[in-house]
């Protein structure tokens, strides 16, 4: 995991780990996948203009999401304020 500001980088084996895609509701929300590898967007859900966390976060409170997990512990144990 590489943290910088609120960008969570994540290798493959902590998005495994601590995201646990393909496990339904148990999935977090806040995975999401670029060119570069995975992300977690946890501290970046309403961030500005970041309309893709907004996107996100809307579908997830409608209940559209397959992902229903908000978050982990490790997560917000980093406690990175905005």
């Amino acid at each position: 995991m590489k943290v910088t500001g609120t960008t969570i980088r994540l290798t493959r084996e902590d998005a495994m780990e601590l995201c646990l895609p393909g496990e339904g509701a148990n999935t977090c929300i806040w995975l999401v996948a670029d060119g570069d590898g995975f992300e977690c967007i946890y501290y970046r859900k309403r961030e500005g203009k970041n309309l893709y966390g907004e996107t996100m976060e809307d579908r997830w409170l409608r209940g559209d999401t397959v992902a229903k997990r908000d978050g982990c512990d490790t997560v917000r144990g980093l406690g990175i304020q905005k």
